[in-house]
């Protein structure tokens, strides 16, 4: 068989600002740095098992190309009026460039030649025996070297050069980071619609690959310097999705062929179907499905990023080729949850690997008239909610890591036909977002619970002695208070919220709600307000065991506009939706259930923790710092003061200002007595370690997991049989909770005996993991 060229090359590549940063690549064919289309990222490949290699954006090679990425139905779903089928085994999915693709007892040969003047390598992570790395070794300046190995098992995995130590290519990521990386897809070509054994079934698949780039590093390595991470810590600039940041990732850029390019790779699309999460492979009709679309994450940058999806939650798989259990589950030693599970945050620490789904499903926030009446496309966000990610050189909010998803106009149409408008700059973009006065809410009906929601800003001194500008929402009877002040909705009322900005222009997103995108709260995809709007939404029903429905679970809400800085200086609240009572599952006097068959909680204890860490050189900047193209310094959070905000639920603030945890009390459970509940909200755009200890400092396992990103914890291992809560078949108990920005989890305290323990919550750095700063409160158990 003939080996694949690599040609490892460097040049110069325009960023969404239009700066020409150097960078190094992996081409598929020799450029000299001079060359204005620098060959540095080589075009997809697929090796087969007859042993030839093919040049193909699109696999499987014989299946049918879906026009801009989009697949288009078979047919419309007969039990869900509005929803439609999936055609089984039948679209192929676009890749984008740095993919090689390999079937499953394939050879995968690969030659490459270095251009450089500097020693530099291949190497395939964890695609060796036992998972080890193979690679090439160093490969001298002018020198070609031969990879030949056997396709591992099915699954994604990335290639780099490892710098320095290619036992650890985390512990060297310059050459990552100029842009020496890709990922490699291993596939079964007797099943390519599964990504594994055992599933899950998928309609198409997207892989993203998630990246960061260093002008300084870019800088020093363009003049033949050697880049020391010790002496020049490594400090991003520009954050990519599949080479592309801001509205060319986005594909509203006036370059029509890159739009439909990003549509075809990057920006998933389909029409709504009905899914079940116990069974991918449920078929509807002959030759059809209801499942979504799989999504291969991948981590080749050395920022923790947290992929937040607007409009549906996404079912997590695998992590780093390792597929998740649906039953059973377990805490790692990290704090990270280990079980098949919603979420609609995504955590990708560097060099990690997720496959998860998107279900492509109605919004189920979304009323029935405003869905009813649905003609074009709904368009949501994703964006990364390490919000430093999303700006560009320090500005031009959104320009960083973002992408969205589409929920296709009604009817059998392959492709959308509706347009929007295209700018001719990230600048343009970032500054002319749609603003509007006083719109009218659609199909307005009348409220079960409604606040208004009025923006003010004032100085704040923090139990620490420190003083900053925040910015903030009162309603009615809230007093100015910080967090903003709680929003609790139980399942199936109707809630209304009304913004009134006073000053300049607001939204306000609700976090992990999903209603359509008129009333999700964000300016890209609806409208900025600048007098009132009315957000109207409807929280779903749970049923008892099923894990597809029911919204019961801990959010928060925020505002959407230049949400780097504006979240950072307070605009932010803790929203709660209570589930619908069920005459199965009775509630004892003074408790109330987690969600529809979920456990009691104490009413009287329940308990919100909320980590928020100042940075006080942002409480200085203006409310558009950063839109207009200047470097407002928005990529660098360093945050100096780290506060544990929140408190008790049951009592409402009588104080104004900022509102502290300072005690836990945590319920001895037993007869009628139930356990106390603790929701933790990471307001951070850095992760965090939460983690309980006795008196002595040793780890207690008392605080058991119940639920995550407003979804519980099921068993799901039956395809058709009832999902039982995991707190009923198999507690997850844990000391340590490790979550990222924006993710909520709900635990119950189950102390093991009368005393005080403590809570410990450290902040890390957002591409170190170290320690930044930390926190300590009492856990009183009696």
């Amino acid at each position: 068989m003939s080996p694949l060229d690599l040609h490892i090359n460097d040049g110069f590549l325009p960023m969404v600002d239009g700066s020409l940063v150097y960078h190094r690549g992996f081409g598929d064919r020799r450029t000299l740095v001079t060359d204005p289309k620098p060959s540095l990222a080589v075009s997809p490949r697929v090796f087969l098992r007859n042993g030839t290699v093919v040049a193909s954006r699109t696999y499987p090679l014989k299946a049918a190309v879906p026009p801009l990425g989009r697949p288009a139905p078979a047919a419309k779903d007969p039990a869900n009026p509005g929803e439609f089928l999936v055609r089984r085994a039948y679209w192929a999915s676009f890749f984008p460039d740095r993919t090689l693709i390999a079937e499953t007892g394939s050879t995968i040969s690969i030659r490459v030649t270095n251009h450089l003047a500097q020693e530099h390598a291949l190497q395939f992570l964890n695609a060796g025996p036992g998972n080890g790395h193979v690679g090439t070794g160093v490969i001298r300046p002018g020198q070609t070297k031969t990879l030949q190995f056997p396709a591992p098992k099915a699954g994604t995995y990335l290639y780099c050069d490892p710098g320095a130590d290619p036992a650890d290519p985390n512990a060297d990521p310059v050459q990552r980071i100029l842009g020496l990386f890709g990922a490699l897809l291993v596939t079964d070509p007797a099943s390519p619609w599964l990504p594994m054994p055992n599933g899950p079934e998928f309609e198409r698949q997207w892989l993203w690959m998630l990246h960061n780039v260093d002008p300084v590093w870019a800088g020093i390595a363009s003049r033949n310097g050697t880049v020391d991470p010790d002496k020049t810590p490594v400090f991003p600039r520009y954050f990519t999705l599949n080479g592309r940041s801001g509205f060319q990732s986005l594909a509203a850029s006036t370059d029509e062929a890159l739009n439909r390019v990003r549509e075809e790779d990057t920006l998933m699309s389909g029409s709504a179907r009905h899914i079940d999460v116990r069974n991918f492979s449920q078929a509807a009709t002959a030759g059809t499905l209801r499942t979504g679309q799989l999504m291969r994450f991948l981590n080749a940058g050395v920022v923790h990023h947290q992929l937040h999806f607007h409009g549906n939650h996404l079912w997590t798989v695998s992590r780093n080729g390792a597929p998740f259990p649906r039953t059973g589950g377990r805490v790692d030693a990290d704090g990270h949850i280990v079980l098949q599970q919603w979420e609609d945050v995504i955590e990708m620490h560097p060099l990690d690997r997720k496959d998860s789904v998107l279900p492509v499903r109605r919004p189920p926030e979304a009323t029935d008239q405003v869905w009813n009446a649905r003609k074009e496309d709904w368009f949501y966000p994703m964006h990364c909610h390490a919000e430093p990610s999303q700006v560009a050189r320090g500005g031009m909010y959104p320009g960083g890591l973002v992408g969205h998803w589409t929920v296709a106009t009604p009817g059998p149409a392959a492709a959308s036909t509706a347009s929007h408008q295209l700018f001719r700059s990230q600048v343009d973009f970032s500054s002319q977002q749609m603003h509007e006065g006083s719109p009218a809410t659609e199909f307005r009906q009348t409220p079960d619970v409604a606040h208004e929601f009025k923006f003010f800003n004032r100085k704040m001194k923090f139990d620490d002695g420190g003083e900053f500008e925040m910015w903030t929402f009162e309603t009615e009877n809230s007093g100015r208070i910080y967090p903003a002040p709680l929003v609790r909705v139980t399942e199936g009322q109707v809630f209304h919220g009304t913004i009134r900005p006073s000053k300049r222009v607001h939204t306000i997103h609700w976090h992990g709600i999903e209603p359509d995108p008129r009333n999700d709260g964000v300016g890209h995809t609806s409208f900025e307000v600048s007098g009132d709007y009315t957000y109207q939404w409807q929280p779903d029903r749970g049923q008892p065991g099923n894990p597809n429905v029911g919204a019961a679970g801990t959010y928060f809400y925020h505002c959407h506009v230049n949400t780097t800085l504006h979240v950072q200086m307070g605009m932010f609240g803790p929203l709660i939706i209570d589930p619908v009572a069920h005459p199965d599952y009775p509630v004892t006097k003074g408790a109330r259930r987690a969600f529809v068959d979920g456990p009691e909680y104490d009413i009287g204890t329940e308990t919100m923790l909320v980590p928020y860490s100042v940075d006080p050189r942002w409480h200085e900047l203006n409310h558009a710092a950063g839109l207009s193209g200047d470097d407002a310094g928005l990529d660098k959070f360093e945050p100096k003061h780290l506060y544990l905000m929140g408190g008790e639920l049951a009592p409402r603030p009588t104080k104004e200002g900022p509102l502290f945890l300072t005690r836990i009390r945590a319920r001895m459970a037993g007869g009628t007595v139930k356990p106390t509940l603790l929701r933790l909200l990471n307001a951070n755009y850095f992760p965090v370690n939460a983690y309980f200890t006795d008196a002595a400092g040793k780890r207690v396992a008392m605080a058991e997991l119940i639920a995550h990103d407003g979804r519980p914890f099921r068993d799901t291992s039956s395809p058709s049989g009832p999902a039982r809560p995991i707190s009923a078949t198999g507690p997850l108990r844990t000391s340590i909770v490790n979550f990222g920005a924006a993710e909520r989890y709900d635990m119950l305290l189950r102390p093991p005996a009368p005393g005080t323990y403590k809570l410990t919550v450290d902040l890390l750095d957002w591409i170190t993991g170290k320690v930044i700063l930390s926190r300590q409160i009492p856990v009183i158990a009696g």
